[in-house]
């Protein structure tokens, strides 16, 4: 079933069709559902009030993409930043408010510039309504532990939203016994600008990493940023919970990446959509993990 979208300058939402209740006069003179659009939404007020509860003894699990019309996951120069928008930053601003930590990649972190989360006065006043801390904190990937500790990341943040750094047993020995060759972290020198977390040996266990998260950093919501190794890694560990998706009105051609890189399953992994929003031609689209037996 087509959802029909109308056209305006400020966000609108449009519902499920299968929530219209043709008694109220839902139906169309054709017969189709018609779905009603609300203007001037608040992408905060929205993101806000969704519902997202820790599953068993992990956080919830996340994920906000950015992709073109045809796909791409990222720019001709390679970031994802050229694909956004005025109305995709709000949107951004606004999931970003709503987590506890914002996990991403080593290779998303360097490439995109990360530096600690910053939220707007009113942001931080709803996150303490809600009981969390003024700001996420970041956790980063790596089982390289390869980093550029002159990132903003690490540079610029407090003790308070000081970040994670997610690794595995391997990839610490591997520090360790560098022994602090030039250009190397150290171990010790990566203990002093963040919060190190070891799961799993060879690869990381993510089942592990999160509930660490949620006991040693008190997360409820686990954002996930990125890229498309890491975004891969947590759908086949059956974690990601949901997908908040902007569809960009750029088409970019070429070969660059998806959303998911690395990823090889059986059957394709189902999805329900939730809602959609529309502002200056994106689409923000949100995507909640297809129960058994719904």
């Amino acid at each position: 079933m087509l959802w029909p979208i109308p056209r305006g300058g400020k966000a609108e939402r449009v519902g499920n069709p299968a929530d219209v209740d043709p008694v109220a006069g839902g139906d169309d003179v054709d017969g189709r559902a018609h779905v009603d659009a609300l203007a001037d939404v608040d992408p905060a007020d929205v993101y806000g009030a969704d519902s997202r509860q820790p599953v068993g003894d992990r956080p919830w699990v996340l994920a906000n993409m950015i992709v073109s019309i045809d796909g791409a996951a990222t720019d001709p120069t390679g970031r994802s930043a050229g694909l956004g928008g005025p109305a995709d930053l709000r949107v951004f601003s606004a999931i970003r408010a709503v987590a506890d930590i914002v996990l991403a990649g080593a290779g998303t972190v360097r490439t995109e510039r990360y530096g600690p989360a910053r939220l707007h006065p009113a942001q931080q006043e709803a996150r303490r309504s809600r009981g969390q801390s003024l700001q996420p904190r970041i956790a980063v990937v790596t089982r390289s532990l390869a980093l550029d500790l002159d990132l903003p990341l690490f540079r610029d943040a407090s003790d308070e939203y000081r970040p994670i750094v997610i690794t595995t047993t391997a990839g610490l020995d591997r520090v360790r016994a560098s022994g602090g060759a030039a250009g190397a972290t150290t171990a010790r020198d990566l203990a002093m600008v963040a919060e190190i977390v070891v799961a799993g040996d060879q690869f990381v266990d993510w089942g592990t990493a999160l509930r660490a998260l949620r006991t040693t950093a008190r997360a409820g919501v686990v954002l996930l940023e990125g890229g498309p190794t890491t975004n891969a890694q947590l759908i086949a560990a059956e974690v990601l919970d949901e997908l908040c998706l902007t569809v960009s009105p750029q088409l970019v051609g070429g070969d660059g990446l998806r959303i998911l890189s690395g990823l090889d399953v059986d059957a394709p992994r189902r999805m329900t959509l939730h809602r959609v929003l529309l502002e200056d031609d994106y689409l923000f689209l949100r995507y909640l993990r297809a129960r058994e037996g719904a």
